[in-house]
């Protein structure tokens, strides 16, 4: 609406946005040919088929092996190298169709297109039993409440004729299928019958959203005429995306990564984001490297080496139930120790300092050895085991590699990474935050202050005299623990709040306690990192009743701003109170009358605003210019029209003087 005032008081923590994994499929079972995808049972469950139509005598059947390799994006498609795939395959183990014996006697080779045999020459064919098929793979039902605008994507193979041989993606709602898309044929290039791996990319339905009850499935049809071109079809590394992910600061942040000065003495050192003076649950929180898996939140596929098998996440032990914000958690390597880390302290308890010292191998951290793999995607499903924590199972190669924690369900939380680009290194993550492009012998990576999804916020420097394990990384870290620990401010404050006023934002707040407190500081920001004094409000001193504190800013930021008061002592120390976000946008025009007075003010942003006043019939009364953003409008008695113009801009307003005063509302 034009001329509208917009006042939004927004969380207070600093959002990122990227694309978050919520469901994914690899289809790793370790099987090099012949497992029947009813077999298949992934981190989501069960895989199960269905006849979508005709299917001969001897249907091809759905497999999940490495028979068709799932290689990266563009590559050609190969068989059993260790990769395995969704794929459909002619069914060999007891039922052979007419030339199935010739091509592929044990099955899962590729569809069979071959026709029955006639009669009168079944004694020159394997047999006479038909391959024509119409059969779907199915998902295990995929649960998206609290999501929407979802998108699916994944990497493909497709060939066949046509139609009469085709693969069909399928989606179910929760009451019926349907078909969401007819898969395009992938190129063939010089990779002959095994086809080139292709990326594909669709946006859900409006019915998956909310929805707990959908699956997905791969359709695959061909007919029995002996003509058809390998491949079949074959799918891997599927995943549902939301289209955007906000990780709200309430979990654990890296703040420093060192690999030592030398061999292995490594460690990672967390430091738990949120709430000031609050607390954080960890338990069965995870911390991982796969910096290049498929699904990592990461975003890029990378099949070199530094993604270990395997991960680590805190137990469910009490301590970890509250864990104070501000609290740094250092995880190292039991098997080569730094000697700059502080004595093991896994419960903070020796000393109670909101510091925990503990190794991987420490029985309050737990290990999987299997998720996520390292050739496949970062999937972390409930199939896990989880036995003694490892140090391998993050490695931290110095060449090149990433450290991340993902919430209880598996969904990134905070992660960077770094390397050169020889070793396939991707940006970052969905925040971007790929710290440097050296390789990190000897070195170490530290968090600053502001805000931590940014890489300027973070320093790769040598580890000689920059390592500080269990300790604040410099000043500038040291201050934004404290605000995380919220120090004990000077006053009670009761609270802190903003309001829209014509052209301006009024903040107040109110103490039920102050001692000491000479005066409240106001600092704006635009980025929340880079704060500047504003303005300055005289406290009561000291007092034990209720105060009620009031300053506007005359000049708002467009957009949104970021205010926070800086609670100052009479001896001149200082804390920093309470954050408080407001988006404004000016208004184009706004009118007012005058109390007491037959006028009104036209008041806008800027001064190439032009008035113009009509009478009842039309005759123009007056016209003229806005100085200083403001202009006084004599309205005479009767009735009569204020017109208000800046460019394409303009509003009508009917006016009316009576007895020394004027009334005015807006007619468009």
């Amino acid at each position: 609406m034009r001329g509208s005032t917009l006042l939004t008081l927004l969380p207070l923590s600093v959002l990122a946005f990227g694309q978050q994994v919520v469901w994914e499929e690899d289809f790793e079972n370790g099987c090099t040919q012949g497992c029947a995808a009813t077999t298949f049972s992934g981190s989501n469950g069960y895989w199960s088929t269905m006849s979508t139509g005709t299917n001969g005598t001897c249907a091809n059947i759905w497999f999940v092996s490495s028979q068709e390799n799932g290689n990266p994006i563009g590559e050609c498609g190969t068989g059993g190298t260790g990769n395995e795939t969704l794929h459909i395959g002619n069914n060999a183990a007891g039922c052979t169709s007419p030339n199935s014996c010739n091509f592929c006697p044990t099955g899962d080779c590729g569809a069979a297109y071959d026709a029955s045999c006639p009669t009168t020459t079944c004694s020159t064919c394997c047999s006479c039993q038909s391959s024509q098929t119409s059969t779907r793979a199915v998902s295990p039902v995929i649960n998206l409440s609290g999501l929407a605008n979802l998108t699916l994507r994944f990497k493909y193979i497709e060939g066949g004729v046509g139609a009469t041989d085709n693969a069909l993606l399928d989606y179910y709602n929760g009451t019926s299928w349907g078909q969401l898309a007819d898969l395009p044929k992938t190129p063939v290039a010089d990779c002959g019958a095994y086809g080139t791996w292709t990326a594909y990319t669709i946006a859900l339905p409006a019915t998956a959203n909310n929805n707990a009850n959908v699956r997905l499935g791969i359709r695959w049809v061909n007919n029995n005429d002996g003509t058809g071109s390998g491949p079949s079809i074959a799918v891997d590394d599927m995943e549902i995306v939301t289209s955007s992910y906000t990780p709200t600061c309430a979990g654990p942040i890296v703040n420093e990564v060192s690999h030592g000065l030398s061999g292995n003495k490594k460690y990672i050192e967390l430091l738990v984001c949120g709430p000031p003076c609050g607390t954080v649950d960890l338990r069965r929180w995870k911390i991982d490297d796969n910096n290049g898996s498929l699904m990592n939140g990461f975003g890029t596929d990378q099949t070199t080496g530094g993604i270990s098998a395997g991960h680590l996440r805190f137990s469910n032990a009490a301590q970890w139930a509250a864990v104070p914000v501000g609290s740094l958690i250092v995880i190292y390597n039991p098997n080569d120790v730094n000697p700059l880390l502080p004595p093991s302290d896994p419960s903070d308890t020796a000393p109670t300092n909101k510091v925990y010292v503990l190794p991987a191998s420490n029985p309050l951290l737990e290990g999987c050895s299997t998720y996520p793999m390292p050739g496949g995607s970062a999937n972390y499903g409930a199939v896990a085991t989880f036995g003694a924590g490892n140090w391998n199972y993050l490695t931290m190669r110095p060449e090149g590699d990433a450290i991340q924690t993902r919430d209880p369900s598996g969904r990134y939380f905070h992660g960077i990474s770094y390397g050169p680009d020889a070793q396939g290194m991707n940006n970052g993550g969905i925040d971007g935050l790929r710290i440097s492009t050296l390789d990190h012998s000897g070195r170490v990576i530290y968090f600053n202050s502001g805000n931590e999804r940014m890489p300027d916020s973070f320093t790769s420097a040598l580890a000689a005299g920059n390592q500080t394990p269990g300790l604040p990384n410099n000043t500038a870290n040291l201050e934004y623990i404290n605000e995380l620990e919220c120090a004990l401010l000077p006053v009670e404050l009761l609270s802190f709040t903003a309001r829209q006023e014509q052209g301006y934002v009024e903040l107040s707040w109110a103490t039920a306690s102050e001692l000491n407190t000479g005066s409240y500081v106001i600092d704006r920001s635009s980025d929340m990192e880079a704060f500047q004094p504003i303005g300055e409000v005289t406290a009561v001193g000291t007092s034990q009743q209720q105060n009620v504190y009031t300053w506007e800013d005359r000049a708002p930021l467009e957009g949104t701003a970021y205010y926070r008061l800086r609670i100052r002592d009479l001896d001149g120390s200082e804390a920093i109170g309470p954050y408080l976000a407001v988006v404004h946008v000016h208004p184009v025009f706004e009118v007012r009358p005058i109390t007491g007075s037959c006028g009104v003010v036209v008041s806008t942003y800027d001064d190439a605003t032009v008035w113009t006043l009509y009478d009842g019939v039309g005759h123009m009364l007056g016209q003229g210019g806005v100085t200083g953003g403001n202009a006084l409008v004599p309205i005479p008695s009767g009735l009569s029209l204020l017109t208000l113009s800046r460019g394409e801009e303009q509003q009508v307003y009917r006016a009316v003087g009576v007895a020394g005063s004027a009334c005015v509302a807006r007619v468009r």
